[in-house]
């Protein structure tokens, strides 16, 4: 697909949310899905890099929570490969976290931190080249719960992007993102998890939606 201009990713996000059976319209470049807030809104680099292209989506939740998240497209056909990384990847998260839609993948749990109630959105595992002997350690969610109750909350929103890639056997890197920020507590908790080292790359992608109840 090609000449991917604002007008043309209007149509497609508001495409989107018809096709998961909203009535959106669109306002200054914004969709709103159900005619009020949250707004979304998605941007198309072609030349991120070299060989990538990049759609970035930002949802506007109110005055105080804005979500910023880029999704990478390959290949000769590099914005449908960012559309369809986006779709599989971030959008059921967000339908389920900020509109009440019963996402595909998605599961919801009840944390309790610092005295505080949240539902917290658990994405599904983005996992590539996972093998037949790959499986997420079984503490996975308890090590990440303790990492994210051990940071400073309180805000009606929190989220979080998790990654870890095995890239051989001896090489290994964990990135974690709070609100869009570099968040070491979260690289290092990803880290101290018992992930399987092989020889062939692979890797992980979680990304976590806190809600104040």
């Amino acid at each position: 697909m090609s000449d991917i201009d604002e007008k043309k990713l209007e149509k497609i996000v508001e495409a989107i949310f018809k096709a998961h059976a909203f009535d959106p319209i669109v306002e200054e470049g914004w969709v709103l899905p159900t005619q009020t807030y949250p707004a979304v809104k998605a941007f198309w680099y072609p030349e991120a890099t070299e060989t990538v292209g990049q759609l970035t989506v930002e949802i506007f939740v109110n005055e105080s929570t804005s979500i910023v998240e880029s999704f990478a497209g390959f290949g000769q056909k590099k914005f449908e490969s960012a559309l369809e990384n986006f779709i599989k990847n971030g959008l059921p998260l967000y339908l389920a976290a900020f509109w009440g839609y019963d996402a595909e993948g998605i599961s919801m749990d009840r944390w309790e931190i610092e005295g505080e109630e949240y539902v917290a959105f658990l994405g599904g595992y983005g996992v590539i080249n996972p093998k037949e002997s790959f499986a997420i350690p079984e503490d996975y969610l308890e090590v990440m719960y303790d990492a994210i109750s051990a940071e400073a909350l309180g805000e009606e929103y929190h989220w979080f992007n998790l990654f870890y890639v095995n890239f051989d056997e001896n090489t290994q890197k964990a990135e974690a993102l709070k609100e869009n920020e570099a968040w070491e507590g979260g690289a290092k908790a990803l880290e101290s998890l018992d992930w399987l080292k092989r020889e062939e790359y692979y890797s992980v992608r979680q990304s976590i939606i806190l809600k104040k109840v």
